[in-house]
């Protein structure tokens, strides 16, 4: 203990912080990261995306503060999921095929309202404008689920397959194939685009189109593929010349209606006309066309050399999945260009890729006149013509790291035409090498290298399609650019595995802000704008002191090579005068990311780097008033990023470690550029880079590299050969052995013998030494360099990383290399008050005064406690003390400057000690996954759990029905023709089918209030107040008009009020005295409310 009289001029700094109850350690909001996706949704009319894991939690993302997560009732893995926009409900089928339904039209959280089990089942339906579920059971039969009266639907449909082989075999046509069981699962099942009295049912042996209303004593039209070529790519068979039949995995159907696609699980896809069942448009794999029908030279061939051994199989994908889409690019009904999205079909080298071929628009001409067939034949006009509209004029693919296991397009208006017309993005389910399920997005469709009528001329080859008219820069490299996603999925997609959190001054936060905003946002997202989050009003003064909080940013690295900014500041969670909130937390800032892969790439190319790429980034440090980022590599380089590209000005001095980098491509999102690379010897062990352009690095070898990025050139760097005898700690005697330094630390201060303010570099080596290397300019302009000797004191051993901290004696603010310190130095300045060091290693503490003047302040912990994993002094109020976390999970607080013990206390949960401190005194940690070491997990934390306003928001969805009219039948030829030809009727409605499918006893759904809208003739005010007192009228109204038809309504009443409606059970027996209590009760609420809303709670 130092008697602290013995140094008046330092003042107690942690007057504020010497009580325990000063420090509440708490965890203000946790961040799941998916790392087991089974399934997606997307809503494209109010923009919300769903998605499903394995452990049975379902995350709902839409706009600024709308991310829900709710679980399936038992946490069973999640199998489909879907959205109901009529009836406004989420649907989800789980493992056990369990359906279960949430309610979004409810404010607050989905609430849950039904489950219903079934029997296996394969896939799920929800028609655009119906709200019934169609279910396809591997039974072949197909059952529905009516969302609106949360009950099974009366109408099934029976196995139609099974009654169509029936029928065949009655009718004495002999089977062609084998029966078998194994044909009659029913995989998929899609509405007809144009006419939902029709349903597309696809088979293990082939797809049934049957109409809803007379089924299953309808006509029935059957497409099955009955192949029998000669050889196909797959090479030699032991079937050639043999029918078969490859299962049916999924279909699509045009956006006309009038064709589809079958995939197959021989990776061949079959198209077909809708009006023509005898036999396929086409069949074709990605490496033959026309598969259906027999190829003399190869059966000749195949012939010829069967017995002289087997030759190669190649083998390829079953076609998983397919979608066609149409996009608004013709004024023509039957539209224009279109593609298919197909996932599979590739051989073992491209397999987990998706294709994207292009297909001309089916617009055919009047059919030539005189020909008469019979009723219901298709022409072989319109058949040639959808022939050549299922020849694919260009193609391309999607191929990321890792195995695509499903897709989500995502619609830019509506969900018609099955969610896929006109997409604007693609989500992938990608498994990776860490067997990793996650998420990531890309824009759709990719651009087009040919377009219709070019495919020939090469001159022509760069010609931009209509369909991706976003596509416009010359220089875009990849035919597709990555979309953002919110952080839990961005963080999943490309593998989080460390990050840390920062503070920053306003005057450099408004500039990160300006630079972290990309020129099109729209174009690089998701747009996920989807329902309105509001701070808890209850929090109301704590909301109100948010705005004091200081700035902070969240830097990210991931797995491939990449690091992300996030900005996490309090007052992104405030919103205006109880208004919806308008920024995401985290909110990306897509401007700053930057990109190594491109770095390391151009190294290569330029010869100066070989060998193995790095595999991860080790640290990144970020000059928050310059703007600058330095990434170090395992490998052992430094990347260096800033804003802008500047001339350099001593590019003659260059080091042959340092490497120019301004011509590197950088990511399509990001305004930072790659400055240089620096080149060390072994790994890197410490990295610091200041504000005022100067950059350090320790190696493993205990070699100091400076650099002076004005140039950028090496101004010093220590040999390890000069530096292999340093002070020992413990004994003060000379060894032998390589002392590395473990923590580099800049800052403009005044030494003990020296009151001049100058730029300073402290070195802590692990010995316990700690030298202090003085920058000095000279020359006219000026040119750094470092005095020749540093001085050398006794630090502490197993010094922290980022554990050394230079501070002011009388505010206690941070002493670092600042622009404002820097200029005061240039003008040769003194300094004001004293500075004080504190240092901190893996056991023990130290506090200098004047860095190198005399030790007043040390600490130790024992072994009980463990070894320190991070350090921080953190400010609240005015006062600061130093928190020390250890790997026993325990967190320490001194005060300072005498570093004696406040308080100590279990910290949260750690996992391989990855966790970040601000100066704030907020923390960040973050936990692996067991299996594959990504981050599983984010907790934003506090040691000052005080009056902060970090609760989830309140959420209203406020779903809006579809504006798009229900897409009608459009005939084969020309618009003139649809008058003179056939007179096409209306399909019918979403409302008639599903009374179709609810069965005449189905109960006449009652309209609920819509939650956030006010009674005609009244008004409520906006924002979260209105919604509330909106709401409590309602209620009200309903309860008082339940007095005249109490029997009438009873079961709405309860369904819909729930529990503030509780109390109408116990006055059950009293008909009109219940009555009269449950409209005093909803009164009562209501004038709660609107008082709350009045006085601002």
């Amino acid at each position: 203990m130092f008697a602290k009289h013995q140094h008046p001029e330092f003042l107690e700094l942690s007057n504020d912080l010497q009580d325990e109850s000063d420090w509440v350690i708490g965890c203000l909001r946790t961040f799941d990261v998916p790392l087991n996706i089974t399934a997606f949704a997307v809503e494209p009319v109010s923009k919300l995306l769903a998605i499903g894991t394995s452990s049975g939690s379902i995350y709902i993302h839409g706009g600024p503060g709308v991310d829900v997560k709710v679980n399936t009732p038992v946490s069973v893995g999640v199998k489909f999921l879907a959205f109901c926009l009529p009836a406004k409900k989420m649907v989800c089928l789980d493992v056990n095929n369990q359906l279960h339904v949430w309610d979004l039209s409810t404010f607050g959280n989905p609430e849950y309202r039904a489950s219903a089990r079934y029997d296996p089942v394969n896939s799920i339906h929800v028609p655009s404008s119906s709200c019934h579920v169609f279910l396809a059971l591997q039974s072949g039969e197909v059952k529905t689920y009516d969302l609106v009266c949360r009950r099974r639907s009366q109408y099934t449909i029976p196995n139609l397959w099974k009654l169509y082989q029936k029928s065949m075999r009655a009718s004495g046509v002999p089977a062609m194939v084998e029966q078998s069981s194994a044909f009659d699962p029913c995989i998929d099942q899609v509405i007809h685009p144009r006419d939902m009295n029709q349903i597309f049912l696809a088979y293990a042996g082939g797809v049934i189109l049957s109409n809803i209303t007379e089924a299953p004593c309808g006509r029935l039209s059957s497409f099955c593929r009955l192949e029998h070529q000669a050889a196909a790519a797959t090479g030699p068979r032991q079937d050639i010349l043999t029918h078969r039949q490859p299962f049916v995995t999924c279909i699509s159907v045009h956006p006309s209606g009038h064709f589809f696609a079958v995939g197959h699980v021989d990776g061949s896809i079959a198209f077909w006309a809708v009006e023509d069942d005898s036999a396929p448009l086409t069949v074709f794999t990605f490496d033959e066309d026309n598969v259906h029908l027999v190829n003399s030279a190869k059966l000749e061939e195949q012939l010829e050399s069967h017995g002289r051994g087997t030759q190669p199989v190649s083998i390829r994908e079953p076609i998983f999945k397919l979608a066609w889409s149409g996009y608004p690019n013709s004024t023509d009904p039957r539209g224009g260009e279109t593609t298919l999205t197909v996932l599979g079909g590739l051989d073992a080298i491209r397999g987990g890729n998706v294709t994207v071929l292009w297909f001309p628009a089916f617009q055919p001409t009047e059919p030539p006149a005189g020909d008469k067939l019979e009723p219901g034949v298709l022409h072989p006009f319109f058949r040639n013509a959808m022939v050549d509209s299922v020849t694919p004029i260009d193609l391309a693919e999607y191929d990321l790291e890792g195995e695509i296991q499903d897709f989500l397009l995502i619609p830019k208006e509506h969900p018609h035409y099955a969610g896929t017309f006109n997409p604007y993005s693609i989500v992938f389910l990608v498994a990776n090498k860490d067997n990793d399920r996650v998420t990531r997005a890309y824009s759709f469709p990719p651009s087009r290298t040919i377009m219709l009528g070019k495919k020939d001329n090469p001159a022509e080859a760069t010609t931009k399609s209509p369909l991706s008219p976003e596509f416009e820069d010359p220089q875009s490299v990849f035919p597709y650019h990555e979309h953002g996603l919110p952080f839990q999925l961005t963080a999943s997609g490309l593998g989080l595995t460390n990050g840390r959190l920062v503070t920053v001054d306003n005057t450099p936060y408004e500039r990160i802000g300006i630079v972290g905003k990309t020129a099109s946002p729209g174009d690089s997202v998701v747009l996920l704008e989807g329902g309105k989050a509001f701070a808890d009003q209850i929090k109301h003064d704590e909301i109100r002191l948010t705005k004091y909080q200081p700035r902070r940013l969240m830097i990210t690295q991931t797995r491939d090579l990449r690091v992300l900014f996030f900005d996490v500041s309090a007052q992104l969670l405030v919103g205006n005068d109880q208004e919806p909130l308008e920024g995401r937390f985290p909110g990306p800032l897509p401007g700053l990311s930057v990109e190594l892969h491109s770095v390391w790439n151009e190294l290569l190319a330029r010869g100066k780097r070989s060998g193995s790429g790095p595999r991860a980034i080790q640290a990144v440090h970020l000059a928050s008033e310059a703007l600058e980022v330095a990434s170090v590599l395992d490998t052992g380089d430094v990347v260096v990023h800033r804003r802008e590209s500047r001339a350099s000005s001593s590019t003659g001095m260059q080091s042959s470690d340092i490497t120019l980098l301004h011509s590197a491509p950088t990511d399509i999102n990001s305004n930072m550029v790659p400055y240089f690379a620096l080149e060390g010897e072994g790994t890197v062990e410490a990295c610091s880079i200041s504000d005022v352009g100067f950059l350090a690095v320790s190696y493993s070898n205990g070699s100091v590299a400076i650099v002076d990025m004005r140039g950028p050139s090496i101004i010093h760097q220590s040999s390890p050969s000069k530096k292999d005898k340093h002070l020992s700690l413990n004994n003060l005697h000379i060894h032998n052995s390589v002392d590395v330094a473990n923590a580099l630390t800049w800052t403009i201060s005044c030494l003990e013998n020296d009151i001049a303010l100058r730029v300073r570099l402290l070195i802590s080596r692990h010995s316990g030494s700690l030298e202090v290397l003085t920058l000095v300019p000279s020359g006219t302009p000026a040119t750094w360099g470092v005095e020749k000797e540093p001085t050398i004191i006794r630090g502490v051993s197993e010094p922290l990383p980022e554990g050394s901290f230079v501070l002011d004696s009388k505010s206690g603010s941070q002493r670092g290399a600042t622009g404002s310190l820097f200029a005061s130095a240039l003008d040769h300045q003194s300094s004001s008050s004293p500075s004080l060091l504190v240092t901190v290693g893996a056991k023990g503490a130290r506090a200098y005064a004047n860095i190198t003047g005399e030790r007043i302040g040390k600490a130790d912990w024992g072994v009980r406690a463990g070894n320190a994993l991070a350090a921080q002094v953190v400010k609240r109020m005015a006062s600061r003390a130093l928190v020390v976390v250890t790997d026993k999970e325990e967190t320490l607080a001194y005060s300072l400057p005498w570093l004696e013990l406040i308080t100590r206390f279990p910290v949260l949960p750690l996992e391989r000690g990855l966790i970040s401190i601000d100066d704030s005194g907020d923390f960040l940690s973050f936990s692996p996954s067991i299996t594959s070491g990504t981050i599983g997990r984010v907790s934003y934390n506090t040691f000052f759990d005080i009056r902060r306003a970090y609760g989830l928001p309140d959420v209203n969805f406020g779903l809006q029905p579809c504006k798009e009219a229900q897409p009608q039948p459009v005939y084969m030829g020309p618009p003139s023709l649809v008058g003179t030809w056939l007179t096409f009727s209306q399909t019918m409605t979403g409302e008639q089918l599903d009374n179709l499918l609810g069965g005449p006893d189905r109960p006449l759904p009652q309209a609920q209030p819509r939650p956030g809208l006010a009674p005609a003739g009244g008004s409520y005010g906006s924002g979260i107040a209105g919604s509330a007192s909106s709401a409590a009228a309602t209620i009200a109204a309903s309860a008082a008009s339940a007095q005249t038809s109490f029997y009438n309504k009873i079961s709405s009443a309860l369904s819909e009020r729930g529990q503030m409606l509780g109390g109408l059970e116990e006055s059950f027996n009293s008909l009109e005295e219940g009555s009269r209590n449950m409209a005093a009760q909803a009164k009562r609420l209501a004038a709660q409310q609107t008082a709350k809303s009045w006085f601002g709670f």
